[in-house]
């Protein structure tokens, strides 16, 4: 209220209208855009867009108008640029120490996310993803939320000191994890953070190796393989997380041909 009042008081005794003061003077008239009603912060200033640079063949650019924004959907759920102490958490592990990834720090949003456990508490996870999608899991996981829908964990992947497999065995929910696609040379698509694999170890990647011997991912799933058994957490078509991932744009591994990854849900952005 203080900063409305010394906006409006500066702009009347400037002899200028309200407009033209605030377009002398965007970053007053920013923060009185603020909004504090429905819990959103919405910028009145343009932002330009700026483009990931591809970092393989199945990792589409991606381009943004929220660039160095912070974000706040509601009450537990919001998202800003990755501060520095997750930077140092991150940095050597999910994240190369050299200057190899081909995604910038910038490019990457650090979320925090509300949501019920298995016990059916309420619990705070965090997320880094990139920006492009920011605001979409953060709806996504808000409805997940307002549905009670059970999530074991989300914690960054740091926390198994980047090793997918480990995150996975332990049922974490997660998104950027710069590394390969497993068995390939080609980076992922969580590299890029645009993927999420959601309640993994009930949800297992499930692909034919070489031998013809089925290789499951994580290895500790292999009571998870037969998705016409009817079991807790299991992801399908008929699944609310299915529902509402895909209404966001994203699409999902468990329709795949070649391979089935039905933990994993994933977005291209033209």
């Amino acid at each position: 209220m203080i900063l409305v009042c010394a906006f409006l008081v500066k702009a009347l005794t400037s002899g200028e209208s309200l407009s033209e003061y605030a377009e002398k003077n965007p970053e007053i008239a920013y923060q009185v855009g603020k909004s504090d009603d429905s819990g959103t912060a919405e910028s009145v200033k343009a932002e330009s867009e700026s483009a990931v640079e591809t970092v393989s063949d199945d990792i589409e650019s991606t381009a943004t108008s929220t660039a160095g924004t912070s974000y706040i959907l509601c009450d537990g759920f919001t998202s800003q640029p990755l501060p520095a102490d997750v930077i140092s958490r991150i940095t050597g592990s999910s994240y190369p120490a050299d200057d190899s990834a081909l995604i910038s720090l910038d490019d990457l949003s650090y979320l925090t996310l509300l949501y019920v456990n298995f016990d059916g508490q309420d619990m705070e996870g965090e997320m880094i993803c990139n920006k492009s999608i920011a605001k979409d899991l953060l709806e996504i996981f808000k409805e997940l939320y307002d549905n009670q829908y059970p999530i074991e964990r989300i914690e960054l992947v740091d926390f198994y000191q980047a090793d997918d497999e480990s995150s996975m065995e332990n049922n974490n929910t997660s998104c950027f994890n710069y590394r390969m696609i497993s068995g390939s040379n080609k980076l992922s698509k969580h590299s890029a953070g645009l993927a999420v694999d959601l309640n993994p170890l009930y949800n297992p990647a499930v692909s034919t190796a070489k031998d013809g011997s089925t290789k499951v991912e994580p290895a500790t799933a292999s009571a998870y393989i037969d998705r016409s058994q009817n079991f807790a957490h299991k992801i399908d078509t008929s699944d609310l997380a299915y529902q509402v991932f895909t209404r966001h744009g994203f699409t999902w591994g468990g329709n795949w041909h070649s391979k089935k990854d039905y933990q994993h849900f994933e977005k291209s952005i033209d």
